[in-house]
């Protein structure tokens, strides 16, 4: 095995030679013949171990045997334990999502802090089996069928080509000692169950099943390749940039077909896991909206605009006096003037006899009305949003400045004709906005 594992290095990363090299180690029979394997390069080695604090003393005496181990390799040797129970109930987060983010970006932390070339883990072809298994459960797409990538920027996972069978015989040949997990034993988890009772019975009727899974994945990722490359030119047709975000063209979709897949690949991303919702947004009313955790997809019209959700701020109604310095979440100044022809972009005056103290900064209701200065009558907010065309991400940003319960302002859009400046007017106030740096 020694021969292989050392040839596989000068066929695919002769890179290797030399690097700095951090080995992910919990303690069990994987990670334990990674470390022996790497011992024997020609690298220089780290060794990190996370303790999520899950069994009890059997975590802390793993904590203790990979502690042990590193000296005896006389390796570098990082640790860190975790309030792993603690963290679950304020995450929300299933346990194994959680335990692989708090320990990836340890990881991430430790290479940068170290200047380590690689971080290293001990992925192996029974791990690449049970993965490929669950993806197919979950109605995975290809990507998800291609399985656990042998490399990924700095992320290398060397022993993919070898079985557990085969790590379990080498380390007994070699007299290594490991930890066995005891939740290992607990078909409580998926995974757990299939590597207990469907593989083993996958194995006896087809032998080869890893090695053929392994060139199986070898073409998926080749389709894939092909498929992302149809994909950027596919792009340009149906999805443009905006100021907030991503605008996607119903009809030009709808025109090349499968449109629920090439929304997918679009969106993935974006962390996007409701296709379904999705896939019945492009039929629904304008305003309805999909969210992922970090953006939102809003149909409107014969559009769906993508856009980072916005962090809702502490308040969204301000009371203020006029030429106070109050901080705001828009900047507004305003300024006694006498002469109104010439007026600067987001800029207005009004008749300062009009307004009533204390003037309030709050955000649009639906409902609310005004009167669009130099029209008849009153008119829906809405309804003007919707004849200037503005979007629901930028309607959301939209502040309205008013005096009393009447609007004096949509800041940045259209002021009020009843504070409008006229032959009666005796003060005229100039009232201007920009973007607030807070």
């Amino acid at each position: 095995m020694l021969t292989t594992f050392s040839a596989q290095f000068g066929e695919t990363l002769p890179e290797i030679k030399g690097a700095k090299v951090l080995i992910a180690c919990s303690g069990g029979l994987d990670s334990c013949v990674l470390l022996h394997l790497m011992a024997q390069q020609d690298c220089e080695l780290l060794v990190a171990h996370c303790n999520f604090k899950l069994r009890g003393a059997e975590s802390d005496q793993d904590q203790e045997f990979v502690r042990e181990l590193a000296a005896k390799y006389k390796v570098g040797y990082f640790e860190k334990s975790f309030d792993t129970k603690a963290l679950l109930e304020q995450s929300g987060e299933s346990l194994q999502m959680l335990a692989r983010r708090l320990r990836y970006d340890w990881f991430e932390q430790l290479l940068q802090e170290q200047q380590a070339d690689y971080l290293m883990t001990a992925h192996h072809a029974d791990d690449n089996l049970e993965t490929f298994l669950i993806n197919i459960n979950r109605a995975s797409g290809i990507k998800g069928l291609c399985g656990i990538p042998s490399h990924n920027d700095k992320l290398l996972r060397p022993l993919l080509s070898f079985d557990r069978d085969t790590l379990r015989a080498y380390a007994k040949k070699k007299g290594l000692a490991w930890r066995e997990d005891s939740s290992n034993a607990s078909d409580a988890y998926l995974r757990n169950a299939l590597r207990h009772h469907v593989i083993p019975a996958l194995k006896e009727q087809l032998p080869d099943i890893e090695n053929q899974l392994l060139q199986t994945q070898t073409y998926l990722q080749q389709d894939l390749k092909l498929l992302a490359n149809f994909i950027e030119q596919l792009k340009d047709k149906v999805w443009q940039p905006t100021v907030n975000g991503m605008t996607i063209d119903l009809a030009a979709l709808s025109e090349i077909g499968a449109a629920d897949a090439l929304l997918f690949h679009l969106l993935r991303d974006y962390g996007f896991t409701d296709w379904k919702a999705i896939g019945e947004l492009k039929q629904a009313q304008t305003g309805k909206k999909v969210y992922s955790t970090t953006h939102q997809l809003l149909k409107d019209r014969e559009q769906l605009l993508l856009s980072k959700k916005e962090i809702s701020t502490p308040a969204a109604y301000f009371e203020f006096e006029a030429f106070s310095t109050q901080e705001l979440p828009v900047a507004l100044q305003f300024k006694k003037v006498s002469d109104w022809s010439k007026l600067a972009n987001h800029t207005i005056v009004v008749d300062q006899d009009r307004l009533s103290s204390p003037l309030i900064l709050r955000k649009w209701q639906p409902g609310d009305r005004f009167f669009p200065l130099g029209m008849q009558g009153s008119k829906k907010l809405s309804d003007y949003f919707t004849d200037q065309k503005i979007s629901g991400p930028e309607k959301e940003k939209i502040w309205l400045l008013c005096s009393g319960s009447e609007i004096v302002w949509v800041v940045g859009y259209r002021a009020d004709d009843r504070f409008k400046v006229t032959e009666n007017t005796k003060n005229l106030l100039q009232i201007s906005c920009a973007a607030s740096s807070h």
